[in-house]
């Protein structure tokens, strides 16, 4: 069973009241594909700062000299960050957003989290 957090717009009129449902844990999506992963989910600010992140990273290795296995050691390092703070990242910007913590739903996958909080949760008026 995964763990997952949903977070709604307090001021949405729309039916599902703008949920946005993210696992807790480790994503492997963020860590493969960092920068499209941070841009798919609107996170513009986070895919600016991975991208310089990255050209500051590359840059250090290059000017450091290391051995390619070793560069790739800082590569696979930083992509491991990312994918362990990534939906923390996810959290804090929708909190930023206005978007306010309403559940937590232990389900199989994002579509048994989806069924089971919107089975359970009361609907806007």
């Amino acid at each position: 069973m995964q763990i997952y957090t949903v977070h709604i717009d307090p001021l949405s009129a729309a039916d599902d009241r703008g949920a946005v449902i993210i696992a807790e844990g480790f994503s492997w999506p963020a860590a493969a594909f960092s920068i499209l992963w941070a841009l798919y989910h609107g996170l513009w600010d986070w895919a600016l700062v991975l991208l310089a992140v990255g050209l500051a990273l590359a840059a250090a290795v290059g000017f450091s000299g290391l051995d390619p296995v070793s560069a790739v050691a800082v590569e696979i390092g930083f992509a491991v960050l990312v994918g362990v703070g990534s939906n923390d990242w996810r959290r804090w910007v929708l909190a930023r957003r206005g978007y306010r913590l309403d559940d937590i739903v232990s389900a199989a996958d994002m579509g048994d989290a989806e069924r089971r909080y919107f089975s359970r949760a009361p609907m806007a008026v």
